[in-house]
């Protein structure tokens, strides 16, 4: 059997495939039967079946150890490299989601000296693709855990003073002068609160299947919400017309902001949220319980991190409306014939641009047209902050996966089965009805009004930190997060079954047939 036909045969199987992707991306270890099935979640009749063909076709090599069969990779194989090239995952993940360059890359600078300055340590490197107004930010997965690890210790012991520092630089941002000032304090802001990430991936790593950390006490939707259902009841009692939203606009203007965009919440809108609830009963939360794999303090930390990312998240929609505040007076300056340059295209400015824009003057609007339409941009503590406006490249390292199903980790168990809507923008929620499953590369507070129509969620990116998790978990909804690339495979329409108990969507039926 030559090359060619082996590998043809190679794929005939999903269990032969689970079996392989674990094996070689474990390739100096060798492993039990009963490991392989416990980490493939392959049945035992398929596993034992496949590790027999496999060694027939000498990709793997077996030894007994006592009263125990070991199964390893053979390297002396032909077939390791290519295979390897196919089905190994990469150790790089993705994070999605509309974003233009400007806010994103802010916050990218600040993970970098000011991290290292402030906890010793900063993130490892960062590759981040621009294409209109869509951005996929690849990481190393390896490498953040490991980040998170040494990030504990230093959190543990100085708690107290980053919980003041993340505090006291956010009280700074709403009373910035001038872009300088909140640019710097927006560092600050930032230096602190990436810690989270690098934290909740570490401990992600640490749960068994299924398992899921909550939040403790409420979001900031959650009190937005509540907000909306006291206004509701009492709408029901003295008419809509008399229900004064002021005081919800004064304190959530900011609810509808982004990496991507700025929108003040309107009157109208807050009153057609406040009908919708008129005359209904408020589901209730149903909080699940604690994971068993955890110490009380990965625990404890788990639902500070998840905290901290909450409020971050609440300061940084905020800060989205002082940061297009300050880009939107700078190209007002400016926009002039001689420069034009539009508060759109100050939106895909770098941060060293705005500080010193006259230098950057006469090439800024060419450069800012090609960037509108794609970029990459490179982050690392030697390199730093490297753009290239109107290309698009990815990292080293990142091989085509072999697609046979579509698998994630559970954020939230149940089944479901409905119409898959692919949520991409804001502008996409309107299409889901109820009954249908959301899935899109990750949700966001503005997309709530979809998600109390849906019956699950599936995302690309996302762990027990992310919003889809959260939200999923408070109104009882099966979601299943990291599943990669879900978006590309599904299309509207198509008729799927997410079953987040076993972190797996089959679909029933595709759209076009």
């Amino acid at each position: 059997m030559n090359k060619t036909d082996s590998l043809n045969k190679l794929f005939g199987s999903r269990s032969r495939v689970a079996v392989l992707q674990f094996l070689l991306s474990n390739e100096k270890d060798r492993f039990g039967v009963n490991e392989i099935i416990r980490n493939t979640g392959v049945n035992a009749r398929l596993a034992s079946q496949e590790l027999k063909k496999l060694l027939e076709l000498g990709i793997l090599s077996s030894e007994t150890h006592g009263n125990s069969l070991l199964y390893s990779i053979n390297q002396n194989s032909s077939l390791i490299k290519p295979l390897k090239e196919i089905i190994v995952k990469s150790d790089w993940s993705e994070w999605e989601r509309p974003s233009r360059i400007h806010h994103l890359v802010l916050t990218l600078e600040a993970g970098l000296k000011p991290m290292k300055e402030y906890y010793g340590y900063c993130l490892p490197y960062a590759h981040l693709v621009f294409n209109y107004d869509n951005v996929t930010w690849f990481f190393q997965l390896s490498e953040f855990q490991s980040l998170g690890k040494k990030l504990i210790p230093i959190y543990q012991k100085n708690k107290n003073q980053i919980w003041e520092d993340f505090e006291r630089s956010a009280s700074t941002l709403w009373s910035c002068k001038d872009y300088p000032s909140f640019y710097r304090n927006y560092l600050d802001f930032w230096k602190v609160a990436w810690a989270t990430e690098p934290i909740s991936f570490y401990i992600d790593a640490k749960l068994k299947k299924g398992e899921q950390i909550g939040l403790t006490g409420k979001s900031f939707t959650d009190e937005y919400e509540d907000a909306i259902w006291k206004l509701a009841k009492k709408a029901e009692k003295e008419g809509i017309e008399k229900i004064d939203v002021g005081p919800i606009l004064k304190e959530y203007f900011w609810i509808r902001n982004s990496y991507h965009s700025v929108h003040r919440l309107t009157e109208e809108e807050v009153k057609t949220e406040i009908r919708k609830k008129m005359g209904k009963k408020r589901p209730r939360r149903k909080k699940g319980a604690n994971p068993n794999s955890l110490s009380k303090e990965l625990l404890t930390l788990g639902k500070e991190m998840i905290l901290m990312q909450d409020i971050r998240k609440k300061y940084m929609m905020k800060a989205a409306y002082y940061l297009h505040e300050f880009l939107k007076q700078i190209g007002n300056k400016y926009s002039s014939k001689e420069h034009k340059l539009t508060p759109i295209l100050m939106t895909q400015t770098l941060p060293c641009e705005v500080l010193d824009i006259k230098k950057y003057l006469p090439k800024l609007k060419q450069e800012l047209e090609l960037r509108q339409r794609s970029a990459t941009i490179t982050g690392s503590l030697a390199d730093g902050i490297k753009v290239y406006s109107s290309q698009i490249f990815f990292p080293k390292g990142i091989h085509r996966v072999t697609k046979f199903e579509i698998r994630g980790n559970v954020a939230c168990g149940g089944k479901a089965a409905g119409r898959v809507k692919i949520i991409r923008r804001i502008e996409d929620m309107y299409k889901v009805n109820h009954g249908d499953i959301i899935v899109a590369p990750m949700t966001s507070p503005d997309l709530i009004p979809a998600i109390r129509r849906c019956v699950a969620i599936v995302t690309n990116f996302g762990g027990i930190t992310c919003h889809a998790a959260i939200v999923a978990r408070e109104f009882n909804l099966p979601c299943i997060v990291g599943t990669n690339d879900t978006t590309e495979r599904l299309k509207d329409g198509d008729l799927v079954e997410v079953d987040a108990d076993y972190g797996l969507v089959k679909v029933l039926q595709s759209e076009k047939e």
